[in-house]
């Protein structure tokens, strides 16, 4: 590295530095990222006053792929003040901004990287997520293409392009994404994953079903081995839950209208069953804030009674002051996003696990489940690469049986205990007839009919779930009874879930 020099321009002792550069080297390469950010933070620390762009930049490398986006982008800044044309650098700003949902900024980073080099794949894709996130889909598409013409074993590309348009046989980039597979093994997990789940959809548009599963089992397997699964506490812990949020209990907590016009909302289900679709068409109406995947609820409640594995036993030994203390304090989180509105959503899918606890923090509250026909919704999880690790059962057909009929059961037993507690909404039903699904959820959480929730694919809110491009079109039908082409490859799922169908 150069040398480095304080601000009076004397220079900075380099042996130390660099046998600390070479300790932090090392760690990188061990794959101790942690160890590597500690060791350049110490250094920078050391010397304050000093100028160490390279150290700024190799700290915010760490720090990006230990996923500390909001740590990384300023190290990147100050690395850009001594180097403004870095390319590699100015690309992991963009990505960190990027990753703090700061889109036009990242934009910003990722033109200027592109105009000092022209053709850097890494930039096209950064350019195309951002126009993905903010509803530009068709330019987004270009970006991914470009990016695939500068690096056609980009992988990321091929991902995010398969979900934004359809495939013929012929298109020629299905074909030149099939001819990456000798590279593929080769790959960390995660590029893997990503090709085939890619190379999948690619197939099953093309009509060829059975290429198609073969791809969707392959990166299912690829993604499947990231993550070490325990279902072992997973039974014992809905009897606890059933048992615990009983009918005695939660009769002591009847709904409620709101006392300050304030209604918190949450909408629940499995994954792919319509959840952002639903909240997508409820942000619509003037009064009404998405609020996407927030983790408000759950921080709340861990505040007060700890992990959620304990929160069964927990909840009845709360007092109905904590409790009010507890609603209270999530009102003011939620709202605090959209002081206008008189409703937001919470579109947490898991929330549907913690419906007794919310009649008895949020008696207010209203809850729209949705519901899907489980062979939909599940194919629907098994052929998509959720972002994150949050949803590990989705990666194995019969663990993601499993999964759904402990989620059948446990909404069965809300239903049962506070049946007046969620409005059920059914994909099916609101394909077939949106209007009137929308006016009768419109009419559940107490809000006045608008015609813009009919209009919700011109919102140009921020998705940021899986749905994201489902939900910036008009309402479509052929996502419904999609599994039927792959039915000879599902037997597993289908004897799981085949008495809750």
């Amino acid at each position: 590295m150069e040398e480095a020099k304080r601000p009076d321009g004397s220079h900075v002792a380099t042996s130390e530095v660099e046998q600390q550069l070479r300790l932090a080297e090392a760690a990188v390469q061990a794959h101790r990222p942690g160890v590597a950010a500690r060791i350049y933070q110490a250094l920078l620390a050391a010397h304050s006053g000093s100028d160490f762009p390279a150290v700024h930049a190799k700290l915010g490398f760490v720090l990006l792929g230990l996923g500390r986006y909001a740590e990384a982008a300023p190290h990147f800044a100050q690395a850009l003040e001594a180097n403004p044309g870095d390319v590699p650098v100015r690309v992991g700003l963009a990505y960190a901004l990027q990753h703090r949902s700061e889109w036009l900024a990242a934009e910003d980073h990722y033109q200027r990287a592109l105009v000092l080099q022209p053709g850097h794949a890494p930039a096209m894709l950064g350019m195309g997520t951002c126009l993905h996130q903010r509803g530009h889909l068709e330019d987004a598409c270009t970006w991914f293409e470009r990016a695939l013409q500068a690096d056609p074993g980009c992988m990321d590309a091929y991902h995010l392009l398969s979900t934004l348009r359809r495939f013929a046989e012929d298109d020629p980039v299905l074909v030149q994404c099939e001819t990456q597979q000798p590279r593929v093994a080769a790959l960390p997990p995660i590029k893997q994953a990503r090709y085939w789940f890619a190379l999948g959809k690619m197939r099953e548009d093309a009509g060829r079903f059975d290429d198609a599963f073969a791809a969707y089992t392959a990166g299912n397997r690829a993604r499947a081995g990231l993550f070490v699964l325990d279902e072992s506490d997973a039974d014992a812990w809905l009897e606890r839950t059933c048992a615990a949020f009983d009918a005695t209990l939660l009769a002591a907590h009847p709904r409620q209208p709101s006392a300050d016009g304030r209604v918190p909302v949450f909408v629940v289900g499995m994954p792919r069953s319509g959840t952002s679709l639903i909240e997508q068409i409820l942000a619509s109406h003037p009064d009404v804030h998405g609020a996407g995947e927030i983790p408000d609820l759950q921080d709340v409640i861990v505040a007060k009674a700890g992990a959620p594995h304990g929160w069964p036993e927990q909840a009845a030994r709360l007092s109905r002051e904590t409790l009010r203390e507890m609603g209270d304090a999530y009102l003011e989180r939620v709202f605090r996003r959209a002081p206008q509105a008189t409703h937001v959503v919470n579109k947490t899918t898991l929330n549907y696990r913690h419906v007794g606890l919310i009649r008895m923090l949020l008696p207010q509250a209203r809850i729209i489940h949705a519901a899907r026909d489980p062979m939909d919704s599940c194919f629907s999880c098994f052929t998509h690469l959720f972002d994150g690790d949050n949803l590990p059962y989705s990666y194995d057909l019969q663990t993601l049986g499993r999964y759904y009929v402990r989620y059948a059961k446990l909404m069965q037993h809300w239903r049962a205990v506070i049946p007046d507690a969620v409005l059920d909404v059914r994909y099916e039903e609101l394909v077939r007839d949106t209007e009137g699904q929308v006016r009768r959820m419109l009419g559940y959480l107490g809000l006045e009919w608008n015609a813009a929730c009919l209009d919700f694919h011109r919102n140009r809110r921020v998705v940021e779930t899986a749905s994201r491009v489902q939900v910036t079109q008009p309402i479509y039908r052929n996502s419904v009874a999609r599994w039927r082409r792959f039915e000879k490859h599902l037997q597993p799922l289908m004897e799981l879930i085949a008495p809750w169908r």
